[in-house]
């Protein structure tokens, strides 16, 4: 490999050698873009460097100091202590001479660039990838010359030491922390005008708009956000302007446009020819400079919601409006999910599909009628049902604003209308439906009968209900035949999971919701009393709920431990895998594990490990309950909320008249009868996953050994019949099976960190405009109480400790955040209705729960101060004092 590789080559570029930036200028350059001349300082140019800095005592300090950081995104501390670790290594790398062949390799740049001023620019092997973009962390100096080359090349050999960039490898997953480097020299293009634009638009999502940044000069503070630049959309089908807002500039002509029409246009066609040549959406630093239109860098964004090819209309076509199901309750997944898990959903939704309207599995087309499976997602095409609601937008949006307030949110918005069919499908049209409505419900006799099976004969149903739960847990039980293929296993685990689900725990559950909706019907509306307690009887306290058991269990096994057992959790995990703990403590775990063991965080994903294969999940949850000293103990609040229950049922009663009061009575006696059933089917579906898992992993097992795959998590990148054909055939290429289908699974995981609730068929995402009160925001009501506190994000239940106090925020939570719960003071969630975990939970909680608040991930941030107002859906922003 040579030390010195020029930009304008006819070779192809190795990003190991120049590293991402300089292989895509040699990319643009071959693709016929103008791309300023330049040398690259090869990654064989500063070995001889990098080989003294990882021999050096300051490495290992820092390679030690990023092993103690217990999560991807380390905490304040752990920054701090990187940040003087790395520093005393950049002192090392500061000294160390130019050995002969280095002094000589500069010495021809500086003979091939000659007198002009350079721009001297880090290329990390790492960096401008499509997963991982190191924007802003590794060096750039402008202006250099001859007499400066050496110092700049050093200040941005230093960058690839920063902690900034171990950080960021930390988040982003790399498996090393390894530093490489190379640097390009390249002419510094004396710019009229620079920016940055972007091949969609990054702040809606919009594959068809292209977003220009651009400000006089060269661009540095624009890049470095120094200045607000004018800011220009343009249609990229139409070659329209949609919006154009002039920036302030650094106080330069903040009054006059930067670029006049002609060039817009040109800079939007040129974006769009870099995007085709990547293959991917890219953003694209430019400068204009006599005239000419240059491109200095080329990168894939890495930060953008991907959508499946097959959900996507062409350019320019009547677009579609797809809601996400994979957010909504009793699924809640916003992160991205592997091909595995999305298989198993289609099955099980397809299965049940076929139940339903009384076909065989399978046999239903789900997409016919707008359900899409199997594209990463679970997406809803709610264009085609949008004329059946004709102008009653408002009414459908409270009906659906108690389930999902976002999805309310978005059914008010002025955007709604252009995902209206101008021509709806046939057999979606109101005269046709009406006419399939009779067969429909004759084919589903059989399903309507079993979901109305405990208002029909509750005795029977109660004996049949008893039965169904202990066959499908008898069943469960047993070890499944390794013989038997994964597809053929899975499909009868949920064919008896559905003995259960269908025929006993989901009625079960749909009639006691109806109970407490018709509890609420009874009280008289205008008594704020009445309608109280009947909030109350219907918002929960109620006897054996599996979630608030979970949380129990874990508060009792964390209690039943010294603080100082949780200061070392690897070896609590070895003393607990040996039996080295003490019997009491045993005994509850063993309980607790009988129970729980296919539970956990981020549950529905079945890539993820549960309890009862990974106890370090429980342990590190139990930790922070531990940490936090027993300041909320959940058997209490389960006590008092029981109470409140029974006292709001003795009221209300009371206060009815007889008629009505005996009716309360039969919905109450319905709620205490079935209300724990609401998880219980759930929890039926997570022990067929977990057996799924096992059986997948017992093959992937198979495959490391035999050398057909390199890691066992890589099998969740495949479809059950993957699997099953790599079992059956010794021939089949399972790595290429991996890396086929697992590609647009690892595009979402390096993209998107979670999901919106809508997103259109060209990418446009619809993001409600946040209602605003004088220093607040407005969101929905889901768990009463007020509360105030520091805020704690959170995108996963694992990324931070939550103390005691702390406003918990998320974008949405399922059983495995419930530990959690129990720190917080107060919930704020994105997505969430009156039955989703979270504000069940806050409610069992007695905790404050706001929802339906756009984007909060981005909006509020850690050790902010905000009151949770859980009574009117309101969270407002406290000044610190």
């Amino acid at each position: 490999m040579a030390a010195l590789v020029p930009l304008l080559t006819a070779d192809a570029a190795r990003v190991r050698e120049v590293g991402g930036k300089a292989a895509s200028l040699i990319r643009l350059a071959q693709g016929g873009f103008d791309v300023p001349r330049g040398t690259v300082l090869a990654t064989e140019f500063f070995e001889p460097w990098l080989a003294e800095v990882r021999a050096s005592g300051e490495w290992q300090a820092v390679l030690a100091a990023a092993g103690s950081c217990e999560t991807a995104s380390p905490s304040a501390e752990r920054r701090a202590e990187l940040k003087d670790c790395c520093a005393r290594a950049k002192s090392v790398a500061a000294a160390l001479p130019l050995d002969a062949e280095q002094s000589a390799t500069l010495d021809a740049v500086r003979d091939d660039l000659g007198t002009a001023s350079w721009a001297v620019r880090s290329s990390s092997p790492e960096e401008d990838l499509s997963g991982a973009s190191f924007a802003g962390l590794y060096e750039t100096v402008l202006g250099a010359d001859a007499a400066s080359l050496e110092s700049a090349v050093r200040t941005c050999f230093a960058s690839c030491l920063d902690a900034r960039v171990l950080i960021y490898k930390r988040e982003r997953g790399f498996e090393t922390l390894d530093p490489s480097i190379a640097v390009i020299v390249q002419e510094l293009v004396d710019a009229d005008v620079a920016g940055v634009a972007f091949s969609l638009n990054p702040l809606t999502n919009d594959f068809d708009e292209v977003l220009v940044n651009a400000c006089w000069g060269l661009g540095e503070a624009l890049v470095q956000g120094e200045i607000t630049p004018d800011t220009t959309v343009v249609d990229a089908v139409t070659g329209e302007i949609v919006e154009q807002r002039l920036g302030d500039k650094g106080g330069d002509r903040p009054n006059e446009a930067c670029l006049d029409r002609g060039r817009v246009g040109e800079l939007a066609d040129t974006v769009k020819r870099i995007e085709a040549l990547y293959g991917e959406p890219v953003d694209v630093e430019w400068a204009v400079a006599d005239g000419a239109l240059r491109i200095v860098q080329a990168r894939p964004i890495t930060t953008y919601v991907p959508l499946h090819e097959s959900l996507q209309t062409a350019p320019g076509e009547q677009r579609r409006l797809y809601m996400d199901g994979y957010l909504t309750e009793g699924i809640t997944m916003s992160e991205p999910v592997s091909p595995m898990a999305d298989d198993a959903i289609d099955a099980l939704i397809t299965a049940f599909v076929g139940w339903l309207v009384g076909r065989r599995p399978g046999a239903p087309d789900c997409a016919k009628y707008g359900l899409h499976l199997g594209t990463g997602r679970m997406y809803m095409d709610i264009s085609l049902y949008l004329h059946l609601v004709g102008d009653n937008e408002e009414q459908l949006a409270k009906l659906s604003e108690e389930k999902n307030q976002l999805m309310a949110q978005v059914m008010l918005s002025p955007e709604i209308d252009r995902y209206r069919l101008e021509k709806p499908p046939r057999h979606l049209r109101m005269l046709r439906l009406l006419g399939h409505l009779p067969r429909l419900l004759w084919n589903a006799r059989r399903a309507v009968t079993t979901l109305i099976g405990p208002a029909l004969n509750r005795t029977r149903f109660d004996r049949e209900y008893a039965a169904r739960i202990e066959a499908f847990e008898a069943w469960i039980g047993r070890p499944p035949d390794p013989s038997r293929g994964v597809a053929e296993t899975f499909r009868e685990d949920l064919e008896r999971a559905g003995s259960a689900v269908i025929v006993a725990s989901y009625p079960a559950f749909l009639h006691a919701a109806i109970s407490m909706f018709r509890i609420r019907a009874l009280a008289d509306p205008k008594s704020p009393e009445q309608v109280a307690w009947a909030d109350t009887i219907a918002g929960g306290g109620y006897e054996d709920d599996m979630i608030v058991e979970m949380g129990i269990a874990l508060y009792e096994l964390a209690m039943a431990l010294p603080p100082s057992d949780f200061e070392d959790l690897d070896a609590l995990e070895t003393r607990l895998r040996a039996r080295e703990l003490p019997d009491a403590f045993l005994g509850r775990w063993d309980a607790f594990i009988s129970r729980y063991g296919c539970r956990g965080p981020l549950e529905m994903e079945i890539a993820n490990p549960k309890y009862g294969e990974a106890p370090s999940l429980a342990l590190r949850q139990m930790a922070h309950i531990r940490a936090a000293g027993g300041a909320f103990d959940p058997r209490d609040m389960r006590r008092r909320q029981i109470a409140r229950r029974e006292e709001a049922y003795r009221k209300l009663r009371e206060a009815l008249p007889p008629r009505k009061a005996r009716r309360l009575a039969k919905h109450y006696d319905t709620c205490t009868r079935y209300a724990s059933a609401r998880e219980l089917f759930k929890h039926h579906l997570m022990q067929v996953n977990e057996r799924l898992r096992g059986l997948v992993l017992q093959r992937a097992d198979a495959f490391v050994a035999a050398g057909r795959l390199d890691r066992r998590e890589q099998v969740f990148e495949l479809r059950m019949e993957d699997v099953d054909r790599a079992a059956a055939d010794p021939d089949f290429d399972v790595r290429a099976a991996v890396a086929e289908r697992g590609a647009f699974a690892r595009t979402m995981r390096a993209r998107v960190r979670h999901f919106p609730m809508c997103i259109d068929s060209r990418g446009r995402i619809l993001r409600p405009e946040p209602v605003y009160e004088e220093g607040a925001l407005v969101g929905g009501a889901l768990s009463p109480g007020v509360a105030r506190g520091p805020v704690r994000v959170l995108n996963d239940p694992f990324e931070k400790p939550v103390h005691a106090g702390d406003i918990l925020v998320a974008v949405t939570t399922d059983p495995g955040w419930t530990p959690l719960f129990l720190n917080a003071a107060g919930i704020i969630l994105e997505i969430g209705g009156a039955l989703q975990h979270g504000a069940l939970i806050a409610r069992e909680y007695g905790k404050p729960c706001v929802t339906g608040i756009q984007d909060v991930t981005d909006r509020f941030e850690d050790g902010q101060i905000v009151e949770v107002d859980g009574d009117a859906g309101v969270v407002r922003f406290v000044e610190a004092d």
